[in-house]
């Protein structure tokens, strides 16, 4: 429902405009609302409007699982997971002109309007997906889980009211031109959690037992391939004064190598080049990944009993990021740019560790 919030941007709410007209022959009318002179404003403004017809999101999806038992405690569970979604939002700037020469305005299907942002539900999303699971229950002090992940999310952009990427098509009236691998899409990923009770001087009593036993280890290991990288072109050569970055032309294979010392010009320019005159961009929506993820977190607990024995006191000792891996976000990518292929930040924290007290009963 949050589409409809753009209204609040229109006339009389915001930006109001004034039009005049002869009191003796009024040239004002329903039909055409906007003729005559505006006080105080230019005479082609901007509006937003939703389209009167807006479906409901629908999504269907299906899924196959195979679960096999293993050594004690231990199973492996092999999932497929596949999604169809449609009626997904965009904007529809409904009066852009075609690529060519000349001024922007004057080439407007209507005229007497600038730029008109339209919601529309006609944007698509598919998934699919595949997870192989090994689980450990609690035996012999341990317990374990490692999940992989393979999937695969195509898509036309996100939701019309995101700022950064809403879902407008390089050409609004082309917008399967835009399908393509979704912004959040990592085709590969694998988390590894574990836990173990170390068996030293579990039984022993007093002194030992209180300092040398009740130690426990824990960790989560996660490392993922990366998002894609957004890469727009600068300027708007085919003229059209869209809201929606435009993309180059693709001449060569697109590679990025980003991450791990490759942080200044990590994708190859030479495979593109700025699009010709009064024409779109050839390069395909998120057609280039960015560097992946890798976290190692750890901790140490050490439990101590509370006079029963359904009460203790857990001392933590955890560690995050332990071993300081850099995992940097996407560069810039603003083809015809000098940051073009460049990274300036960091994706996760560096490495954190904190010390906690916990009571379990």
């Amino acid at each position: 429902m949050n589409v409809y919030t753009i209204g609040g941007s229109n006339p009389p709410f915001s930006n109001r405009l004034t039009f005049n007209s002869l009191p003796a022959k009024p040239t004002l009318t329903l039909s055409n609302p906007t003729a005559g002179t505006i006080a105080g404003a230019a005479p082609t403004p901007n509006i937003n409007t939703v389209l009167p017809y807006l479906p409901m999101a629908n999504m269907n999806q299906w899924s196959f699982d195979v679960e096999r038992a293993l050594w004690g405690g231990a199973g492996l569970d092999v999932q497929y997971l596949g999604a169809k979604t449609i009626h997904l939002d965009r904007n529809y700037y409904t009066n852009t002109p075609l690529p060519g020469a000349g001024a922007i305005q004057a080439r407007r299907p209507n005229q007497k309007w600038g730029v008109i942002r339209a919601v529309s539900n006609d944007m698509v999303e598919n998934y699919d997906g595949l997870n192989v699971i090994l689980r450990q229950r609690f035996n012999h002090g341990l317990s374990m889980l490692v999940s992989y992940t393979w999937s695969h999310t195509l898509d036309v952009g996100t939701d019309s009211n995101n700022s950064g990427n809403g879902a407008a098509p390089q050409d609004p009236y082309n917008w399967k031109g835009d399908y393509g691998n979704s912004n959040w899409d990592i085709r590969h990923r694998i988390v590894a959690s574990y836990s173990y009770e170390l068996p030293f001087f579990k039984t022993a009593k007093g002194f030992q037992h209180y300092a040398l036993g009740g130690w426990q280890i824990n960790g989560v290991i996660t490392a993922q391939k990366g998002t894609p990288i957004l890469l727009n072109a600068a300027g708007d050569a085919a003229n059209t004064g869209a809201a929606t970055a435009e993309r180059p032309n693709l001449i060569a294979t697109a590679v990025a190598d980003c991450g791990h010392g490759h942080l200044v010009g990590c994708i190859t320019a030479s495979s593109f080049t700025v699009a010709a005159p009064f024409t779109y961009g050839n390069a395909g929506r998120n057609i280039v990944k960015g560097p992946g993820l890798t976290e190692t977190d750890f901790s140490v607990f050490k439990n101590l009993p509370l006079g029963t024995e359904r009460a203790r006191l857990q001392l933590r000792f955890e560690f995050f990021n332990i071993f300081n891996t850099p995992s940097f976000t996407n560069p810039t990518a603003v083809f015809g740019t000098a940051t073009f292929g460049n990274i300036n930040s960091t994706l996760i924290p560096n490495r954190q560790f904190q010390v906690a007290a916990k009571v379990i009963f």
